[in-house]
C-alpha cells in the first residue's frame, strides 16, 4: 500500500487561539505549495474548537518561469 502523501495533525485550541494557529499554519506551509487546509472541525462542550489540518509532506516544486 503506498504511504499517504499527506500528513494530518489534530488540534485543540479556544476559538481565538484556533484561528491565529491556523492562519500561522498556513504561513508556514504555504497552501499553493502544500495543499494545506483545515480537513474537518468541531466545537466542543468546553468551548473549544478540535481541528484537524492536513497537507502534503513534501513541498510542490514551484516552477519559477510560470
Amino acid at each position: 500500500m503506498p504511504k499517504d502523501p499527506f500528513i494530518r495533525e489534530k488540534f485543540t485550541r479556544e476559538r481565538s487561539a484556533a484561528r491565529k494557529f491556523a492562519q500561522e499554519y498556513f504561513e508556514r506551509y504555504p497552501k499553493d505549495r502544500y495543499q494545506t487546509a483545515v480537513e474537518n472541525w468541531r466545537n466542543l462542550q468546553s468551548a473549544n474548537i478540535e481541528f484537524t489540518m492536513k497537507r502534503l509532506r513534501e513541498p510542490i516544486e514551484v516552477d519559477p518561469e510560470s
